[in-house]
């Protein structure tokens, strides 16, 4: 080691095992790297004149970095004594080619006590002569073959190419030595970055197959109304097509929600006597009005989505629908008590039917002047409304129900009000749903088979307090009262159902339900599952979440069920896509086929 390395007071970073090992020996690399500073700053320039060729490309110790600095391309390169080389003259603000250099008040080296006395210098871009050369431009081109000869992009010596040889950054279609590559801070080994692979288009992941084959055309008929359906705002008048097709235009157009008060009039006729509209969102109030008076003669009237029916439209109602005896709407929020008091002071016994969901207006008083005025009702629906017990005794009151709907009230009912009620018009009933009725307990289902001969369909979705052995009780006692079997069951999320109360379900009804839902009977065995295929006249089953239901039992009832139009099967984990299938039936709810 020279003198003038030593001297000075030279403070000397950690080295490397290798270069511990090399020093042993007396290897010394041929200069000191400045760590501290911008080696490019340093005054003078040793490149030669003449273009060197480097065959090999090989590291040497002008290549090595120590900590954050990196090796520019102006700094000469000092001999074993420690001085500038033959040739080398030290001028005063200029290079070696007598080109001025930036002026410095001090020079940051090591051996200064002052290492960041020219910090903002050393961040100046470099005016050395490689910088120059490579401003008079190198031909730009793409990479040659790995072993052949390039000028640098940089310092325009020539070079051999090699897999990992880089391009410019700021200068495309040239390439750079492994010196320049130290010099301009890129790692001149490191690997090239892969492209990243484009993702495949995601797939609808909603689309569910339902397994349902048509072949043929569809009817000369079903076309025509699908046409009308399409271009019914430019439809001034559909003629006499029928109150069949009538009702299939509306069904196309409710599904678009293009019901409007412009193509509404469409289906307005003096002579009709039922009229039914699906989504009636975009009907304002004065279109309620023209209904009226454009259907004075109707008898049935259901319209859905009637968010925007006011007050006044009900009192019109009273005033012009004189003949009115069944009603049903979904969704009057805004319509006010004196509205249906009015309506039902003037239709009184002659209405049959009055089918309300969600209307927060109707109070006890309403439903007691509803009892008195039309005692003649034989529908009634009271659903997602405010139900209490004394709304229970009113109903009571009323005779000749066939139909009683007390589903989703905004608090559950309690199992005395409704054994009361059961047993005070029950003799009559057909049709008994208390749905979302989560306090209801076993004690109904006595009084609903001893109080309730006609039944015919029966909704107790959702009323989780009844046991296994409470329905099993059940569906056994109405067997040996010889009741008629039911047609309609809905016992949905029926968790602690087991195999007791499907076998006694299906030894009553199994041969009359055509409606048909276990949904939620988890602990049920494929065993009793196999009795299902007894529904022949079924043509609606679900089975989801019944975790046993496999593609033999669905097999099966395809096979054993001949009137079966739907099979729900959601949840159920065992089935994979090869579920077997039969042409007309649409199996809903196959994981493999949603995912």
């Amino acid at each position: 080691m020279s003198r003038r390395a030593r001297g000075g007071g030279a403070v000397r970073g950690p080295s490397s095992a290798l270069t511990s090992f090399l020093a042993g020996l007396g290897v010394e690399p041929a200069h000191r790297v400045n760590t501290w500073g911008d080696r490019s700053t340093i005054e003078g320039n040793a490149i030669p004149e003449e273009e060197d060729i480097d065959p090999a490309n090989a590291v040497t110790g002008e290549m090595v970095e120590a900590g954050p600095s990196r090796v520019g391309e102006g700094t000469p390169v000092l001999d074993e004594a420690g001085d500038l080389p033959v040739g080398f003259k030290r001028g005063r603000g200029t290079d070696s080619e007598g080109v001025p250099t930036p002026k410095r008040s001090r020079a940051a080296s090591i051996d200064s006590d002052d290492l960041d006395a020219d910090d903002d210098y050393a961040a100046r871009p470099s005016t050395s002569r490689a910088e120059k050369a490579s401003s008079k431009g190198v031909p730009r081109g793409p990479l040659k073959a790995i072993g052949q000869f390039m000028d640098c992009g940089q310092c325009e010596k020539k070079f051999t190419v090699t897999a990992y040889t880089k391009e410019h950054p700021s200068q495309p279609q040239t390439w750079l030595c492994v010196q320049c590559s130290y010099a301009l801070a890129i790692d001149p080994f490191a690997k090239p970055k892969k492209a990243a692979a484009k993702k495949a288009p995601k797939k609808d992941r909603a689309k569910i197959i339902h397994y349902e084959q048509k072949k043929g055309v569809k009817p000369l008929g079903d076309m025509c109304i699908g046409l009308i359906g399409k271009y019914i705002e430019d439809v001034e008048q559909l003629g006499d097509i029928g109150g069949i097709n009538m009702d299939k235009v509306c069904r196309i157009i409710c599904k678009g929600r293009r019901l409007t008060p412009e193509t509404a009039p469409l289906f307005y006729t003096v002579d009709r006597t039922s009229l039914d509209m699906f989504d009636c969102t975009r009907l304002d109030p004065p279109a309620y009005l023209a209904l009226a008076n454009l259907n004075p003669n109707l008898t049935s009237l259901r319209l859905d989505l009637v968010g925007q029916l006011s007050t006044d439209a009900v009192s019109h109602w009273a005033k012009t629908l004189t003949k009115l005896t069944r009603l049903e709407l979904l969704g009057p929020f805004l319509v006010r008590k004196p509205a249906w008091l009015e309506l039902f002071r003037a239709l009184g016994e002659q209405l049959e039917g009055f089918l309300i969901t969600q209307s927060p207006r109707i109070d006890a008083e309403t439903v007691k002047e509803l009892v008195e005025r039309c005692p003649n009702l034989t529908e009634i629906r009271l659903k997602e409304v405010i139900l209490d017990n004394d709304i229970l005794a009113e109903l009571a009151k009323l005779k000749k129900l066939r139909s009683l709907d007390l589903s989703s009230p905004a608090g559950s009912l309690t199992d005395e009000p409704v054994i009361e009620l059961i047993q005070a018009v029950g003799g009559g009933l057909e049709t008994l749903d208390l749905t979302d009725n989560a306090e209801l307990t076993n004690d109904i289902l006595p009084i609903i088979a001893e109080h309730c001969p006609q039944l015919k369909n029966l909704h107790l979705r959702n009323v989780t307090e009844l046991s296994n052995e409470a329905i099993a009780a059940f569906f056994k006692s109405l067997k040996q009262k010889q009741r008629p079997g039911l047609e309609v069951i809905d016992l949905e999320k029926g968790h602690e159902c087991e195999d007791l109360a499907l076998r006694e379900l299906i030894a009553h009804s199994g041969e009359s339900v055509q409606w048909l839902s276990i949904l939620g009977w988890r602990q049920l065995s494929i065993e009793s599952l196999q009795s299902l295929t007894q529904c022949k006249h079924a043509k609606y089953i679900d089975v989801g979440w019944c975790r046993q239901v496999n593609n033999f039992l669905i097999k099966d009832l395809l096979d054993g069920c001949p009137a079966l139009e739907q099979l729900r099967v959601w949840g159920c984990n065992n089935l994979s896509s090869g579920v077997p299938r039969r042409q007309g039936v649409k199996v809903i709810g196959i994981e493999t086929h949603s995912i």
